[in-house]
This record gives structure tokens, C-alpha cells and sequence, in this order.
């Protein structure tokens, strides 16, 4: 091989793999070479996480040849000198664990701390008592690499600091400064953007470009283009786990911008939009993939839906949360009223979940502070699970600690009894009502399918179908559009967005991308670095003013 042949890192040579009982990837080829940096894009449900199980070998090859052109450092095999850093990484973090111990553990002495999650022993998973020579010469290469992690990611302030007490941003900073204390080759990074604020995020992209800079390749897989590191040279396109394009950067996005043109003209031709009455020009009940005749529910409540009355369902007087001598939150007040829907505003860490985990009753602190919710102040004898029977909520931590061997079906019935998994039959009522929003969100043939073979996007519509089933007062909505693509998006910003018109709905809504709060929100409530500042217009917040209410 001479010296301009492209060297390659690894490839796939007319390969298929299986999941189960079928085949993902048939007859797959494509080569990524040494001088390329890749992400992998596609919907929700593509398969694009299947890839890189595969490119791990983590799936059986049936057919073909997955070959590693590199070579893995000493004592690794190929596919472990490939890091992997995703959503499912995190879930096995805290496997064996409650929804509510983020809150319950923050100041206990014997959790597991960031230092220990980032030690030698933890990371390269070996035996603290056992002495070779080997450990001796891969532990100063190993500090050295968690020295860079930690400085290159910014770790350091949560060093003493439990995993669990972790924001979802804080969160993926340490996953991934673990996985570069690793000797890689391939840094395989799923969907790493997600639950991060935009400085945040723009930091990572900065980051992302200066790792690509080494001699670490990176394979991104993303829902959003606009998420994409400059340095990112190669697109590869994923439908059906099938890859359908592959190329350089500007190609495969010239010929993906051209396919959704002539979509989009089709469809218009097809079926000219029409405006309903009390409906937003290009908010739409359908999910922007169906054809017209697939399911589609009605926008209007059912009976089980209210009309609001404007009382106050929430009221916030002075409340502090501390932990020794870290203060997340000081002084809060805050009221929302029944009808009124907010924006819920802040960079990572500065106390947007802990907010949320107040109302809901799961932070111990709520009962320390003035937290009223539907009338009823906390640690009044008021019974949680009463109130928690108004409250729809769905967050990143819900989704980690769920039950993922519960049904689909299973999952939005526990709505109604507030369970991590379903521990009684649900009446027939209940069962027709949790169909009906499998159905909205198009996943009512999946009813029957445990929630782990679904993607992580399409899990996520399905804990928001748990969260509506019910018909709640209040909705708590703590990211609720990480991880899904943009028709995803768009589907679950149209449903809730066509609630809170029809006046039957009052929602808390947590994000860190203002093109994903519905048009109907218009209040905000700020938490910069942990003091609450509250605008009621969200252009005005946007804007950069600072007019209060």
C-alpha cells in the first residue's frame, strides 16, 4: 500500500447481522478510514445504535466480515479499544436503584463519588489487590489520560461529588471524561448533545473537535444536524437498519435536503394544507411521516379532560435547597395557576429537576420548605400518592430507572397507579385509554413489545403516553424532546401544544432549546446559577431583556 492510499480504521465487507430472529444490515459494506470522522444519522427506530453494537461487536455476524485495521493497545482486544458512551451507559450506572434515590443519597457518606467512578481500578475494571508489573506501567499512562479527561472536559468541581447527585449535563461530561481515561482508537458517541445547555454545547462541539484532532477517530450518531462538530467529515444514513447513504458531509446532506424537498412538494400536491379553526398554520395532528387514512386521534379532550378554573395549583414561598455548603436553589418564589403554562429556563446544574422533584414529593427537602401543590402544602398529611395522581411527569431519570421488560402497554397503564411497572391488572377503561395514546403517538403496534426493543426515542414517547393517560391537573415535562428526531419532536410539541389550546391542560416544561417549547407556552421562570428570576414573555426572555413580571 503506498503512502496516498487511504488507510482504513475498519470495515464492513458485505456484512449482516442478527438481532433476535432477523437480520439488521444485510449485506452491509463501508470502510471508514483513518483521516474520516463520522456520524450517523437517521429517525428514531433506524437502527442507529444497533450499528455501533455492531461495529462493537456486540451483535452476531452472520454473514460477511467486520474487520479492525488497527492495532488494539496491549491487553485489549479490537472491540474494547472502542469507548462507547450513550443513554443506556448511564441506566446500567444506576441499575438497582429508585427514581427517588438521586435526591435520597445526596448526603450519604457510603455513595459512589465522581473521584471513585474515574479511578483506575473502577474504569479498567481490575483487581485493587492485584500486584503485576503490567498495572505498574499502565497506571502513569492512565493518570495521564484522566488528567486531560478531567481537564478537557471540566470535571473537576464534581470530583466529591455522588453520581446520582449529577445533572443530566454534569452527567455526560463525566461519562465521557471515563470513557477518554480509556487507551481507544474509536470513541463511539451516541446522541452526546443531549440534556446539555447551549454553552454547554457549544463547549462539547469544541472539545469534540479538539479531540478529533488526536489520534482518537470519533463516530457520532445524532438526531440533529445543526449538533454536528465542524470536524465531522462523513455522513452514513440509517432507515429500516439499513444503510442508505454514505458519504462525504455535503453530499449527504444536499441529497437528504433534496429528498425532503420533493416530499414535502408531493405531499402539498397530494393534500393542499388547510387551517382548522383554533389551530396554528403548521401545527398538525398527524405525525409528519403518516399518510393520510393511518391513525389518527382527535385533537379535542376526551371526557376525562377538565376545563380549568384558574385556581393555583402550585405555590413556592422562600424555598432553599442546600446540601452542606452548596445552596441550589435560595429563596424561590413562584405560583402557577391552573391554565397558565410555563417554560421552565436554565443552564445545567442550576436546579430545574430539583425544582420539578419538589413538586412531585420525591426530594426530601420539599417538607423542610413552603411547597404547596393543588391547595396542600407538603408534610401536612397530605397523601402523596393522592397528589401524584394530578401529576404527569416525564424526565430523563424516570426513564432510566423504568422497568424496561414491562410491555409497552404496561408501562402507559402504570400511569394511573404512579409504579415503575404495572403490579395490578388496569380495568378495561383503563386499558382502552392507554391504547388510544399508543395510537397518538402511532405505537399502538408495539402495545405488546417490552419497552427496551423499542429505541430510546420511542421510548420516550411512550413514558409521555403514561403521562397523559390520565387526564393530570398538572404536567411536568423535564426534557421530554431528548433524544427524538424531528418528526418525533414535532408530534409530541403538536400534542401537548393542542392541549394547552383546547384549555385542558396545565404544563411545567423543562429544555435547553427554545424551538422545542410549544407556541402556546408564553411564561417563563428562570433559574440562572440557581436564583429564580420569573418574565411572562418568552420572546422577551429570548430576547436577552430583563423586564420581571
Amino acid at each position: 500500500m503506498n503512502s496516498t492510499t487511504p488507510r482504513p480504521l475498519l470495515s464492513l465487507l458485505d456484512a449482516s447481522f442478527r438481532l433476535g430472529d432477523r437480520l439488521v444490515f444485510p449485506n452491509t459494506s463501508w470502510t471508514f478510514h483513518r483521516h474520516e470522522q463520522w456520524a450517523v444519522t437517521g429517525p428514531n427506530g433506524s437502527g442507529k445504535s444497533l450499528l455501533a453494537d455492531a461495529l462493537r461487536a456486540r451483535l452476531p455476524l452472520v454473514h460477511g466480515e467486520l474487520r479492525y485495521s488497527f492495532r488494539p493497545p496491549r491487553g485489549l482486544s479490537p472491540e474494547e479499544s472502542i469507548g462507547h458512551v450513550s443513554f443506556d451507559t448511564r441506566r446500567i450506572d444506576v441499575q438497582d436503584t429508585v427514581v427517588q434515590s438521586r435526591w435520597n443519597s445526596i448526603e450519604e457518606d457510603g455513595a459512589s463519588r465522581v473521584r471513585d467512578f474515574l479511578s483506575y481500578e473502577r474504569v479498567m475494571d481490575v483487581n485493587p489487590f492485584e500486584v503485576t508489573s503490567h498495572h505498574e506501567e499502565a497506571r502513569p499512562r492512565f493518570e495521564r489520560r484522566r488528567t486531560r479527561a478531567i481537564s478537557l472536559l471540566q470535571v473537576q468541581p464534581f470530583l466529591e461529588r455522588t453520581l446520582l447527585t449529577l445533572s443530566s449535563g454534569e452527567t455526560q461530561r463525566v461519562q465521557l471524561a471515563r470513557a477518554l481515561c480509556h487507551p481507544l482508537r474509536l470513541l463511539v458517541l451516541d446522541e452526546p448533545f443531549g440534556g446539555l445547555d447551549a454553552a454547554t454545547r457549544n463547549h462539547f462541539r469544541k472539545m469534540l473537535e479538539r479531540l478529533m484532532d488526536t489520534s482518537v477517530r470519533v463516530l457520532l450518531i445524532t438526531n440533529r444536524s445543526e449538533d454536528l462538530p465542524a470536524h465531522i467529515t462523513h455522513l452514513l444514513r440509517v432507515e429500516q437498519c439499513r444503510v442508505v447513504a454514505a458519504g462525504p458531509r455535503r453530499e449527504i446532506l444536499g441529497r437528504l435536503q433534496s429528498a425532503k424537498t420533493r416530499k414535502t412538494v408531493r405531499a402539498r400536491r397530494a393534500s393542499p394544507a388547510r387551517t382548522q379553526p383554533g389551530r396554528q398554520p403548521g401545527v398538525t395532528n398527524r405525525h409528519p411521516t403518516e399518510r393520510p387514512g393511518e391513525v389518527e386521534a382527535p385533537v379535542e379532550p376526551r371526557g376525562s379532560w377538565r376545563r380549568l378554573s384558574g385556581a393555583e395549583l402550585v405555590r413556592l414561598k422562600s424555598v432553599t435547597v442546600r446540601y452542606g455548603t452548596t445552596t441550589i436553589l435560595r429563596n424561590l418564589d413562584w405560583t402557577v395557576k391552573e391554565g397558565e403554562s410555563w417554560a421552565l429556563l436554565g443552564p445545567n446544574g442550576s436546579g430545574k429537576s430539583t425544582l420539578l422533584s419538589l413538586l412531585i414529593g420525591d426530594h426530601p427537602q420539599a417538607y423542610m420548605n413552603h411547597v404547596e401543590v393543588f391547595g396542600w402544602r407538603r408534610g401536612n398529611g397530605e397523601s402523596i400518592w393522592e397528589l401524584k395522581q394530578g401529576i404527569g411527569w416525564v424526565s430523563p431519570e424516570l426513564h432510566l430507572h423504568f422497568d424496561q421488560s414491562a410491555t409497552c402497554l404496561e408501562v402507559v397503564s402504570s400511569g394511573f397507579f404512579e409504579t415503575i411497572g404495572l403490579f395490578e391488572p388496569p380495568t378495561a377503561r383503563r386499558r382502552a385509554a392507554a391504547r388510544h395514546w399508543l395510537a397518538r403517538f402511532n405505537l399502538l403496534e408495539a402495545a405488546h413489545s417490552p419497552l427496551y426493543a423499542l429505541s430510546t426515542g420511542r421510548q420516550r414517547m411512550v413514558l409521555l403516553a403514561r403521562a397523559l393517560v390520565k387526564a393530570p391537573r398538572l404536567l411536568l415535562l423535564d426534557e421530554p424532546c431528548q433524544g427524538l428526531d424531528l418528526a418525533h419532536r414535532e408530534l409530541l410539541i403538536s400534542t401537548v401544544d393542542n392541549l394547552l389550546r383546547a384549555g385542558s391542560l396545565t404544563a411545567i416544561y423543562v429544555t435547553h432549546r427554545p424551538d422545542e417549547i410549544p407556541p402556546s407556552i408564553t411564561r417563563t421562570f428562570n433559574l440562572p446559577e440557581g436564583r429564580a428570576v420569573a418574565r411572562r414573555r418568552f420572546e422577551k426572555s429570548i430576547s436577552g431583556s430583563s423586564s420581571s413580571s
